[in-house]
């Protein structure tokens, strides 16, 4: 058995058996060729076993197309191109799966009765914090952190500074981490004596 393939004359003679539905040949393919495509599979992947599933299936893939082989002109680029594609394949795949994922924990986030009512809870103690808050620091908090305004906007908007600005949303983050703090904590401490 050959250690490897040595001349174009060989691998093609390889291929065309192959083509020709030889097992033997395409199991002589599969060894010379199987570390190779596992290495490059490795480089993307990151998992030893993702990437032996994922060189499997390059050869599946090449044994179900074989009569392909026929038109190869360089078996290397073939068997990179081949591979290329299941990997971009599966990176793909597990893209959507993870974007899937993070869709479904938000709708369990915003959409689970328990966790509905502690964003609601949440939005009226940010909500009553920035009623106790005075003017302009109020409409600067609002403006920044409810709307998303920049300084820019805020500071044409309500006729101050923009260090002013910044000045006043310092003052009132401070203010607010502390009340939602309290608030907060006040709530929890309320739900768990109501359940005692």
């Amino acid at each position: 058995m050959m250690d490897h393939l040595t001349s174009g004359t060989e691998e093609n003679s390889l291929l065309l058996k192959v083509a020709a539905g030889d097992s033997v040949a395409f199991a002589e393919i599969v060894r010379q060729r199987w570390q190779k495509v596992l290495q490059h599979a490795l480089t993307f992947v990151k998992s030893y076993q993702v990437a032996e599933e994922l060189t499997q299936d390059v050869f599946i893939q090449l044994w179900e197309k074989r009569e392909k082989l026929t038109d190869v002109k360089s078996f290397d680029n073939y068997l990179f191109i081949v591979s290329r594609n299941l990997i971009i394949t599966h990176i793909r795949k597990k893209l959507v799966e993870t974007s899937t994922l993070k869709e479904q924990k938000l709708e369990e986030m915003f959409f689970k009765p328990d966790e509905q009512f502690a964003f609601q809870e949440l939005e009226s103690i940010i909500q009553e914090g920035a009623d106790l808050l005075s003017e302009p620091r109020r409409s600067v908090f609002l403006l920044s952190r409810i709307e998303g305004r920049d300084s820019d906007f805020i500071s044409a908007e309500l006729g101050i500074a923009k260090r002013t600005v910044r000045w006043h949303l310092a003052e009132a983050l401070n203010f607010m981490r502390t009340h939602i703090h309290n608030q907060y904590i006040s709530s929890i401490l309320a739900l768990l004596f109501i359940k005692v």
